[in-house]
């Protein structure tokens, strides 16, 4: 009798941690499900834009779902065997782990996950065993014996053999992959195979304020075959190369203004452009007053540099004539006239005023190629001269600033004694467009699609898109996206559709 009750309160102890380790799990998969970059964080994942978000929440959002599905299930019904699925996906998760102790330079990294994974580990194998030599159950199946047959022995001592090999064999495996993969890096890049049309990439999507997912504001432009880019924001250059463009075909870099986090990036843009394509004339640099001034300082900090590789590789891929940048002074606007930036062919680029006070002269641009229509609004109040340049456009890419977020940012730094960006928070609400302003210049202009890009605050997780674009489809029921690195959008000609791709 004493013997039963012990085993009964084992079983019931068991029975009651493996629920807990279910509902761990289950609070995961939901975690991974609804705030996949918070769970990412705290799990030292960094997933790469929109398609590593997209795997967070689709593998790991699985993975822990089903293993709570199966644990709870099994606690909650006579089938006990199923412990066994949660079992194994643990086992092979603290071997994989493992393994990267052996393989990595950073063994200590996750010990903690790896601790609680072994715990869980523990509690269920022990509940299934504990079961499985106590329950009279007709439902259970000889769990134990089923497993460890001949049949399952032998396959499992066989994987383990190919990672003993796989991982012996580390050097070989190495070098084979990196054949592939350098293969792979040298063939001809995406932007090259796109279809003839008005093709748009966000390469930046940030603002002064710090951001771990986003760089400064960039965005690039392929009309046909002419590529331009607009603004080079700090670290915006990165972006454009994992985006595979083409930075030595750049027809021209156009700046909105000369605020430092549209130029931050453009002195390595220039160094770029100039020495993965061996360009014999420098780069064409399109913006307002003072871009001479701006561009003959990047010029000079980036000359000793370009000296340097002109000693080590030659005329043949760093020719001196063609570094640096060549500035041109956009004139010939004012609050009612654009200005023709650039025409030929079916290429139309032209530059018109916005309000950025004290910033004077700001601008915008508009894209127009065979049909389709982009503007750039750069940064700016809400103003005449940029709904009058929006009119029917396909795509208003605009600058936002979400006043509600910014408040909060603004008394939280009052409380924690910030003064200085206590101060600045409340300054810049006085010269950027709120999202709302925005769906009603979208409106009023009958744009086709609104993207808000050159974000304030930063938005650290995708659950806060909604938050962000606050009452703005009141105000415009067109289509309306919260951009990020990575986003491509293609405005083929005859058409009215407007494709999305990710590039990153």
């Amino acid at each position: 009798m004493k013997k039963l009750l012990t085993n009964n309160l084992v079983q019931l102890i068991l029975r009651v941690l493996s629920s807990l380790v279910g509902l761990i799990l289950l609070l995961m998969g939901l975690g991974f499900l609804i705030l996949p970059e918070v769970f990412a964080i705290n799990l030292f994942i960094e997933p790469t834009r929109a398609v590593g978000i997209n795997s967070l929440r689709g593998d790991l959002g699985a993975l822990f779902l089903g293993m709570s599905f199966f644990c709870l299930l099994a606690i909650l019904s006579s089938y006990r065997r199923l412990l066994l699925i949660p079992i194994v996906f643990l086992a092979l998760v603290v071997t994989g782990r493992l393994v990267s102790y052996v393989i990595d330079d950073n063994p200590i990294v996750l010990v903690s996950s790896l601790i609680s994974e072994l715990v869980f580990l523990s509690i269920l194998t022990l509940s299934l065993v504990s079961f499985s030599f106590n329950s009279d159950s007709k439902n259970n199946l000889p769990t134990l014996k089923t497993l460890f047959n001949k049949k399952f022995i032998i396959s499992t001592i066989v994987i383990i053999l190919l990672v003993i090999v796989a991982l012996t064999g580390q050097r070989q495996l190495g070098t084979f992959l990196w054949n592939r993969l350098a293969g792979k890096q040298m063939q001809q890049n995406r932007i090259s195979n796109l279809p003839d049309g008005l093709h748009v990439g966000l390469a930046g999507t940030g603002s002064p304020m710090p951001d771990a997912k986003r760089k400064g504001v960039c965005t690039f432009v392929l009309a046909g075959k002419k590529l331009f880019i607009v603004d080079s924001g700090p670290g915006s250059t990165l972006n454009l190369e994992l985006m595979q463009v083409p930075l030595s075909k750049i027809e021209a870099v156009l700046i909105t203004h000369l605020h430092s986090d549209h130029i931050g990036g453009l002195g390595e843009l220039m160094l770029k452009a100039w020495a993965t394509g061996a360009r014999t004339k420098p780069l064409k640099i399109f913006g307002p007053k003072g871009v001479d001034i701006m561009v003959k300082g990047f010029n000079q900090a980036y000359s000793v540099d370009a000296e340097f590789r002109f000693a080590h590789h030659g005329d043949a891929v760093t020719p001196m004539e063609g570094h640096g940048g060549l500035p041109q002074t956009i004139e010939g606007f004012d609050e009612n006239r654009a200005a023709v930036v650039y025409q030929s062919d079916d290429v139309k680029v032209i530059a018109f005023l916005v309000d950025h006070q004290p910033v004077k002269p700001a601008l915008g641009f508009r894209f127009d190629y065979k049909g389709r229509s982009v503007v750039i609004s750069g940064d700016t109040l809400p103003n005449e001269s940029l709904r009058y340049h929006s009119k029917n456009v396909d795509l208003l890419f605009h600058e936002a600033l979400q006043p509600k977020m910014l408040r909060i940012l603004n008394r939280a730094a009052i409380n924690n004694g910030r003064k200085v960006i206590a101060h600045v928070t409340s300054d810049i609400l006085t010269y950027h467009t709120f999202p709302e302003e925005a769906a009603r210049i979208a409106r009023d202009a009958d744009v086709h699609h609104l993207v808000f890009h050159h974000l304030i605050p930063p938005i650290p997780v995708a659950i806060l898109n909604s938050a962000f674009i606050g009452d703005s489809k009141k105000y415009y029921d067109g289509p309306i996206t919260v951009g990020v690195e990575g986003m491509l959008f293609s405005l083929l000609p005859n058409t009215k559709k407007i494709l999305k791709e990710w590039f990153l």
